[in-house]
């Protein structure tokens, strides 16, 4: 059935629990292999509704085999696929991850023993926590241990205010580093279906699927506002780079007349 209440939205994360479920349906064999710029494909679908909203609703009794309601979520649908594209994983090299460990193993170190004083001190309000950050074994552990650290310090900060020499920046860089380490040590054990796709991928290249569906609709719209000839100066293709001329430069002040 046409859509009479197209959604329109700016929010990527309301457009991604909208059409998740509308193309879960899409069946996986046919699905392109992802190689694309999802925030191209995002801005791209913004222009294409941009450059065909002023002839929609003229052309709607023309065109009843084009649902225009689909070409108004065009732009909410790209905001989708931005949204699904950053939710996969991607993996790092081993060099990258061991050029993190080897910042985030000496902060881990640090930490872990300024705590080990703290507590001496009587400071912290839960030993127990500080007692469960000894170091174990394994880069998971590693990492663990960062994240913990960090949430002591963060929990205890009125009490041992002025009394570490770690500010905020350098327990969020401890945390930052921990955390990423915990995405690429851990995401082996990641579900895949049975091609060897995770959920996030699939999702990510059925809304792709849909919009490329979509855009041909939308170019028929298109070619019938501005004919073969003349479709492309006015409707941007969906992998576009959009080059915004640059200013013609200004004519050169001419030298002063000799008195």
């Amino acid at each position: 059935m046409p859509i009479t209440n197209p959604l329109i939205t700016t929010d990527r994360e309301i457009a991604f629990k909208h059409f998740a479920p509308l193309v879960a349906g899409i069946p996986e064999t046919g699905l392109e292999p992802w190689h694309y710029d999802a925030e191209i494909i995002r801005v791209n679908t913004g222009r294409c509704l941009t450059a065909l909203e002023p002839h929609l609703a003229a052309m709607t009794p023309n065109m009843p085999h084009v649902d225009m309601g689909e070409v108004r979520e065009l732009p909410a649908l790209g905001l989708a696929l931005a949204f699904a594209d950053a939710r996969v994983f991607v993996p790092a090299s081993a060099q990258e991850i061991k050029a993190v460990q080897l910042r985030q193993r000496p902060k881990r170190r640090l930490a872990i023993a300024q705590l080990g004083i703290l507590k001496e001190m009587k400071l912290l309000g839960d030993d127990a926590k500080v007692d469960a950050i000894i170091p174990g074994r394994g880069a998971v552990d590693e990492a663990q241990d960062g994240v913990a650290c960090v949430a002591v310090f963060r929990d205890n900060a009125a009490a041992i205010a002025g009394k570490h020499p770690f500010d905020d920046a350098w327990l969020q860089g401890l945390a930052d580093d921990s955390n990423w380490l915990l995405g690429q040590i851990k995401v082996s054990g990641a579900k895949v279906d049975k091609a060897g796709k995770s959920a996030d991928v699939l999702v990510r290249d059925r809304l792709y699927a849909e919009i490329v569906r979509r855009y041909g609709q939308a170019k028929k719209v298109a070619v019938e506002a501005w004919d073969w000839k003349h479709v492309d100066d006015h409707f941007p293709s969906l992998h576009a780079r959009d080059v915004t001329p640059s200013a013609p430069p200004a004519p050169a002040t001419p030298a002063p007349t000799p008195t």
